[in-house]
């Protein structure tokens, strides 16, 4: 399979560029167990399209939710392979449902990493009592994101 890479000289124009299997990186060997998938809870189909840009660029796959059930399942289910769960704070979360399942001490989970309104202290103090490991505004999630998904994801 040849590798399709593209060149942006011009902002206007892009340059297919076909580099044949000599140039390509290798594929990881299947042994490699480092964590590689991201749970999003995110309801924002135009942002959640940021997001998971902003994960393919960190080689994660990510696996997008709707609501704090979901979230808690795929992180359950995903036990090994998880990276990092992301959480929208811009819409209602089930605080109690994702407490439930961080506080377990019988299960490690894979690190959290919310973000919302910086004025909605209500949230943020559930968020924190649900142990979340960081809670940011939106305008640091937006700024570096994925600075704070490579800082914080497990490795």
């Amino acid at each position: 399979m040849l590798h399709v890479a593209y060149l942006w000289r011009n902002p206007f124009k892009r340059r297919k560029l076909i580099l044949s299997r000599e140039h390509q990186r290798p594929m990881s060997e299947s042994t490699d167990r480092s964590p590689t998938v991201c749970i999003v809870l995110n309801r924002d189909l135009l942002f959640g399209s940021r997001i998971r840009s902003a994960l393919d660029s960190l080689g994660l796959r990510s696996q997008f939710v709707g609501n704090a059930g979901e979230f808690v399942d795929a992180l359950l289910e995903h036990r090994e392979s998880a990276a990092i769960g992301i959480i929208d704070m811009n819409g209602p979360v089930s605080w109690d449902v994702i407490g439930e399942t961080l506080g377990r001490g019988d299960v490690a989970l894979a690190p959290t990493l919310a973000f919302g309104p910086h004025v909605d202290v209500e949230s943020r103090r559930a968020a924190k009592a649900a142990g979340i490991t960081r809670i940011v505004s939106n305008g640091q999630f937006h700024g570096d994101m994925v600075g704070l998904i490579e800082r914080y994801r497990q490795r």
